[in-house]
């Protein structure tokens, strides 16, 4: 229960910081929150009617994203995901603990379609 209480505090504090990062007005702070929130719903909220070539916070490009190709050799689709390499000055040797072995092998069978008619 413990870590769930510091789990939410923390999520509470990001969004207040947020939101006390677009006050404008100092001498009207709370005004100034709540107009800054309602812009960013409506903002949101009308960006669903938007043509789909537009690109707003509902249909970014994902984060790692660099816009490159992804060349098919007959891999699985789970490893097709764009990015960049690992950089050459990185970590390198490290091996997985078991938990973590466990938790990408799951991963990897449960998010990859090729595997389904297996599961079954």
């Amino acid at each position: 229960m413990f870590l769930i209480d510091n789990v939410i505090y923390i999520y509470i504090c990001r969004y207040l910081f947020n939101l006390k990062k677009k006050v404008k007005n100092k001498v009207h702070v709370e005004v100034s929150i709540c107009e800054a929130y309602i812009v960013e719903e409506i903002s949101t909220f009308i960006s669903y009617y938007f043509e789909p070539h537009l690109r707003t916070r509902i249909n970014r490009v994902p984060r790692q994203d660099d816009g490159g190709e992804v060349h098919s050799s007959g891999n699985l689709l789970i490893f097709s995901n764009l990015g960049r390499p690992t950089p050459k000055n990185a970590v390198r040797g490290r091996y997985l603990s078991e938990i973590e072995f466990r938790q990408t092998h799951n991963y990897v069978l449960f998010n990859c379609d090729e595997l389904r008619p297996f599961i079954k």
